[in-house]
């Protein structure tokens, strides 16, 4: 059948015309595509999308509010996550898909009144050597200071030139402050400016990245501290 497909410029979603061939006009579905008649003419069109029936199953509830709750605590560590979690995500997952996937494990209570397990958050996951002994404390007004163990010198998987991250969740404000390359790993310590909570609870973690950003370790929690 010779045909002729033209777009007009109407509403209708998709349409198209085409001359009769011997076999005549076409009308009725014949896979993804709907014939009927239009002012005289025979019009082609796409079928619209299935509307979906019924109302989401409780399944399907529970895991849109985890994906609301952990999307909400993560988003502001997107560019963090992107590169902590690059190495782990399969495809065209994003690092930061890939956190929200593994993050959405660690929450508590029950639908759809979820919180998040901040213990259990993991902000990288890999295999480069941790933070060795990683503390965090407030001894100063508006300060965090990390401190861990420098083995570049006894272990050759701990590079002087890998970079410590360091980042405080405060869950009054749900902010957070976070920095990338706060030091390298034969400094010992960090000191974390979180002036914005001062007198407030945050929750801490400390992490590792090579220098290339080609390998990191596996987050720590280093626990929940109010800010002097």
């Amino acid at each position: 059948m010779t045909s002729v497909i033209q777009l007009l410029k109407t509403k209708i979603h998709s349409m198209g015309t085409f001359e009769k061939g011997f076999m005549g006009g076409f009308s009725g579905k014949v896979g993804p595509a709907v014939g009927s008649a239009w002012k005289n003419l025979s019009v082609l069109r796409s079928r619209p999308p299935r509307k979906r029936r019924g109302q989401p199953s409780d399944s399907q509830l529970e895991r849109q509010a985890k994906f609301t709750v952990i999307a909400n605590f993560l988003h502001p560590l997107t560019d963090l996550l992107n590169r902590t979690y690059k190495k782990s995500a399969s495809g065209e997952m994003s690092g930061y898909n890939k956190a929200l996937s593994v993050n959405s494990e660690f929450l508590t209570g029950t639908s759809p009144d979820f919180t998040v397990d901040y213990a259990k958050v993991l902000l990288s996951k890999g295999v480069l050597l941790d933070a060795t002994s990683a503390v965090v404390t407030s001894n100063a007004a508006g300060k965090l200071v990390f401190t861990w163990t420098d083995t570049s010198a006894s272990d050759s998987k701990a590079l002087i030139s890998d970079m410590v991250f360091v980042a405080a969740y405060n869950p009054d404000s749900g902010r957070w402050i976070f920095v990338e390359k706060a030091a390298a790993r034969n400094a010992g310590s960090f000191t974390l400016d979180v002036t914005n909570f001062s007198g407030k609870p945050v929750h801490t973690y400390v992490g590792v990245l090579s220098a290339d950003r080609t390998r990191v370790s596996t987050s720590q929690y280093t626990g929940s501290v109010t800010i002097l």
